[in-house]
């Protein structure tokens, strides 16, 4: 009696993971066809430019914080010495990255910086720090 019983069961469970994995599409499959569906606003069609998102709200920059990315086979030590050359400093050297947060001293404007430390020995990149300020409630 009990056999009768446990029969229904297995047949039910056995039902459902065929139902569920019954596709001939992986799921990688499935993800890319979604990608690639003319329907998408996010893809333009074969020669169109992409389309123009609006600015981020709540993004701005930081008018005396820049990020400089540098090339680790050359070291940090010369972008450290033009740092110190400047008058910046050094507000956080990244460990994940190779880069450094370099604080412009007062009277020098972001642009000035960035071009002054966009020719230092070794650097690959300088930009302004970024920051988002969320919505006020």
């Amino acid at each position: 009696m009990t056999r009768s019983l446990i029969n229904p069961y297995i047949l039910f469970a056995a039902a459902i993971t065929v139902a569920s994995g019954c596709s001939t599409m992986s799921r990688t499959e499935k993800q890319l066809s979604r990608v690639d569906s003319f329907e998408s606003p996010d893809i333009p069609a074969i020669g169109e430019l992409p389309p123009v998102r609006p600015q981020q709200a709540g993004l701005a920059y930081s008018k005396n914080t820049l990020i400089i990315s540098f090339d680790e086979g050359i070291g940090k030590e010369p972008l450290k010495k033009a740092v110190r050359k400047y008058g910046a400093e050094v507000v956080y050297d990244y460990r994940i990255i190779s880069a450094l947060a370099v604080r412009i001293p007062d009277g020098k404007t972001a642009d000035e910086a960035m071009e002054y430390f966009a020719k230092v020995k070794g650097v690959i990149s300088v930009s302004q720090d970024r920051f988002y300020q969320p919505d006020e409630l």
